[in-house]
């Protein structure tokens, strides 16, 4: 009788822990937690402690405050004739490209030339801070229905994003998208050019530490 009450309370508790999702182990604690049973758990503190980086949530405040104006980098030697414009504030910078170097007209594919682009800009990103979050912001002109160019920016913004994180090398979790449309002209869209300036891509990278 022993035996059969020993043997029972042994089956229960197996049977409790293989009910359990979480295999029994609730109690670890994160500091013997990996990176694979954090993402079991969906904890992401514990997932942090485990990669050793956290990504810093610098919020949405942050990135409707960006200047477009803030001053031009001119003495960058790895995208000095790149067709690549960067602006710089003291925390954060902004890396520009004409949708014509990016995109065929009304397309979101990027276009061959535009991969070598992005990946000037993929390499200079990896030189910043690996916790400082990226944005990519799609821009267009003003010709069309405001629907119509915040839903083709929002494409463009992540078919940039998409490319940056597979292709680029840039971790997904840095990585978000804002559709602009025609929101933030940088001139007028009264003439060919200034429409021009206007289709544009820019990606911003959080700088601090």
């Amino acid at each position: 009788m022993k035996t059969y009450k020993l043997l029972l309370c042994v089956g229960v508790g197996v049977m409790a822990a293989c009910n359990d999702p979480k295999g029994g182990l609730e109690n670890d604690s994160l500091s013997d937690a990996t990176a694979d049973t954090a993402v079991m758990y969906d904890d992401e503190r514990g997932r942090v402690e485990a990669d050793g980086a956290e990504i810093k949530d610098v919020g949405e405040d942050f990135w409707a405050g960006v200047n477009w104006d803030a001053p031009v980098v001119n003495d960058d030697p790895e995208l000095k004739g790149s067709d690549i414009e960067m602006r710089q504030e003291k925390e954060y910078n902004i890396y520009t490209l004409d949708d014509k170097l990016l995109f065929d007209t009304d397309k979101s594919q990027i276009r061959t030339e535009g991969e070598e682009k992005l990946q000037q800009i993929a390499n200079e990103l990896k030189d910043l801070p690996q916790n400082g979050q990226i944005r990519v912001f799609g821009h267009a002109d003003a010709r069309a229905g405001n629907e119509y160019n915040k839903e083709l920016s929002a494409e463009r913004a992540n078919a940039v994003k998409d490319w940056l994180q597979n292709q680029g090398g840039i971790a997904a979790d840095r990585l978000s998208i804002e559709a602009m449309g025609e929101t933030a002209p940088r001139a007028t869209n009264e003439t060919a050019r200034g429409r021009q300036l206007n289709r544009r891509v820019a990606i911003v990278a959080v700088t601090r530490e």
